[in-house]
């Protein structure tokens, strides 16, 4: 296990950091349909140091953390929600990454010593504004989480539940100035960019900087995309000589995502890595690839994604620490009611190869511990802090 000279927590601030920079290129509205970006080669930018430092960051990237960061401030009253109910409203249950997170959640609130209420977005606004509504109002309501969709698809329910007094979480999205943080909203947000940058850096290394890539964006919203649209160009600097396109699909649309794929292939058949942006697509792309030499990396990786890692039908996936993220989540709704700063978390990350994949516990006890990401201690850690351990 290597220890870096920068804490992983920093690094992924300072990637974020970077990303920002780009971000002032960041779609805010998306439709579906194909778009062509080939690369033109830059001179200069690939050299020897450069493909040291390439190859070091992707081990960085596969490396499990040593520690990771958390507050040192215990929550002032932890009982402060005991016997209220905290409502988890998912852009989809379809995806692994949120079905997780519910069940780990159910562990992490029970902590806290309240009840957790799932009530699955559907991938649709209207479906989302009465799951906040809902939420809204339930008397015993201690927060409303929100997961993986932007705050416009419900801006107007959120908003109002905001102006009801309910804590709101904002989560898996990124912190926008248009919904600025609050007494009554919180972020904690995702490392979308650095689990997209960790897959297309491999992809630049494995490729030998000669990959033609084909990526699957998510745009189920601004936030999905700005993921990418940030991400990209440190993929550009990595790999100035790879081809890179892209299609575009939605939860509500991934039903046409393989025949979309499939035209894509017969169009360019030179395509040799497909990167679906969350691995909740991995269902269609797989067998949409049976008859192809594509090799597949994908984000937002659960069991399903490493276990088809280590069976070798995907090459590279990323994917963030639910477990951590559930217990930061139900301490950012503590401080919230404490009326405590929030503190401004990063979830680990991590890449999973063939290379790796044998180090790790490919189980639902080995997900749901956390210990796929760093130590399995941090649920006690959090409990501390809340004065429950």
């Amino acid at each position: 296990m290597k220890t870096p000279t920068m804490t992983r927590g920093a690094r992924l601030r300072t990637l974020a950091t970077a990303g920002s920079i780009a971000a002032a290129l960041a779609l805010v509205g998306c439709s579906g349909g194909t778009v062509e970006e080939p690369t033109t080669p830059d001179e200069g930018t690939s050299s020897e140091t450069g493909s040291a430092d390439l190859a070091q960051r992707v081990a960085d990237y596969m490396a499990v953390d040593d520690s990771y960061d958390m507050p040192t401030e215990p929550i002032t009253d932890g009982s402060v929600i005991e016997g209220k109910t905290i409502h988890y409203i998912p852009i989809t249950n379809q995806a692994p990454q949120f079905a997780l997170t519910a069940a780990i959640l159910e562990n992490s609130v029970a902590a806290a010593g309240a009840k957790l209420q799932v009530c699955n977005g559907e991938g649709n606004p209207t479906t989302i504004g009465q799951c906040v509504d809902g939420a809204k109002n339930d008397p015993n309501v201690a927060a409303i989480v929100t997961d993986g969709f932007y705050y416009g698809m419900a801006a107007n329910a959120l908003n109002a539940a905001q102006e009801a007094g309910v804590k709101i979480v904002y989560s898996n999205q990124f912190a926008d100035p248009a919904f600025p943080e609050g007494e009554t909203l919180a972020n904690v947000n995702a490392p979308g960019v650095e689990m997209f940058t960790e897959v297309m850096s491999w992809v630049a290394l494995d490729s030998e900087g000669s990959a033609n890539v084909l990526v699957i964006k998510s745009a189920d919203g601004p936030g999905t995309v700005k993921f990418i649209e940030d991400g990209k160009p440190q993929f550009l600097e990595d790999c100035p000589d790879c081809t890179y396109s892209e299609i575009e699909s939605t939860t509500a649309t991934s039903s046409q995502l393989a025949s979309e794929l499939g035209s894509k292939l017969l169009q360019d058949p030179n395509i040799n890595y497909v990167v679906p942006q969350f691995a909740q697509y991995l269902p269609i792309v797989i067998p949409a690839l049976q008859n192809s030499d594509a090799q597949i990396g994908t984000g937002a990786s659960t069991l399903g994604a490493l276990q088809a890692v280590q069976g070798g039908a995907v090459a590279a996936a990323s994917g963030q620490s639910a477990p951590f993220g559930a217990w930061a989540i139900v301490d950012t709704v503590l401080r919230m009611h404490n009326g405590q700063d929030i503190y401004p978390y990063v979830i680990p990350t991590r890449l999973f190869t063939a290379e790796n994949i044998g180090d790790v516990d490919v189980s639902e006890a080995g997900e749901a511990s956390g210990e796929w990401y760093g130590p399995a201690t941090f649920a006690d850690e959090f409990k501390k802090l809340w004065g429950v351990a």
